[in-house]
């Protein structure tokens, strides 16, 4: 969510509502029932033997993964949270500590996802990422996958950018607004070249090249002015920045087309997929 060192925690906060709206919650009872009969435990044990599930989610930011799947999945649990910001990861653990959830333990660990090796210190029994995929590159990825292959360790992606931008009503210069944006997306966020829209795709074939079964669902923020004002004035805001960043576009292009978006834009699509890849050997 937020390895790419960009985000504020106002901004996770923000985009909380919208996120939980858009998850799956066919993928997430996947993931526990992958967890419950096949997961990191040896079918046939008996609830009491089991130790707890090792959940390992990677940029956690603050800690909305852990706190919208962590009560779909059966305890007892074991969280480690990973971010390469130190505050994102101080705010999580305040707000577990406000706000714990039964039968879940919590760690977190600093790192950054273009360090060599896998990005756990011990191998879970699922790995987890919400917003993160089209922020890194196709080499992350890549690596990413192979180190999961070899632990035959599953993972659930979530909320992965698809390219999709709708606004209603229309605008003329939408579409021009959208292909900058999605330009933009595959520019560098500290992580390699980004995937940006294409990550849905290059996640599928990178675990796919390893025999991993996918099963995905589309999840889009649906925003609308009268419930999600705030954001979507955000979401423009952050869009034209890009645009201007990008410098395909002549700024009073960018400029006409915010001021004539501003408080006129009832309804805003964007589109996302959550996937859940899960090892050959427990497909």
């Amino acid at each position: 969510m937020s390895d790419s060192g960009t985000f504020s925690a106002d901004w996770l906060a923000l985009r909380t509502a919208a996120d939980d709206r858009a998850r799956s919650h066919e993928l997430m009872d996947a993931a526990a029932t992958f967890l419950a009969t096949q997961g990191g435990h040896a079918q046939g044990e008996q609830d009491s033997q089991r130790g707890p599930t090792h959940i390992c989610d990677l940029g956690a930011g603050t800690g909305a993964t852990l706190r919208a799947l962590a009560p779909h999945l059966p305890p007892p649990q074991s969280w480690t949270l990973v971010d390469r910001d130190a505050r994102l990861l101080a705010e999580a653990k305040r707000l577990f500590a406000q706000n714990p959830i039964t039968g879940v333990t919590l760690t977190t660990a600093q790192r950054n996802l273009s360090d060599s090796g896998p990005p756990w210190a011990s191998t879970p029994d699922l790995l987890t990422a919400s917003a993160l995929f089209d922020l890194t590159g196709a080499e992350i990825i890549n690596r990413l996958a192979r180190a999961c292959a070899a632990g035959g360790v599953a993972l659930f992606s979530m909320l992965t950018f698809d390219g999709v931008l709708e606004l209603y009503p229309h605008h003329p210069s939408d579409g021009l607004m959208r292909e900058a944006f999605n330009t933009h997306q595959k520019t560098d966020k500290g992580l390699g070249p980004a995937a940006g829209p294409d990550a849905p795709e290059t996640l599928a074939s990178a675990f796919g090249a390893h025999g991993y079964e996918v099963i995905s669902a589309d999840t889009p923020w649906e925003l609308l002015a009268s419930r999600d004002g705030e954001m979507i004035e955000a979401m423009l805001t952050g869009w034209a920045g890009a645009a201007l960043e990008l410098g395909h576009l002549p700024p009073a292009t960018i400029e006409t087309w915010l001021d004539a978006r501003r408080g006129t834009t009832d309804r805003l699509i964007v589109g996302h997929r959550d996937q859940l890849f899960l090892p050959p050997s427990r497909a």
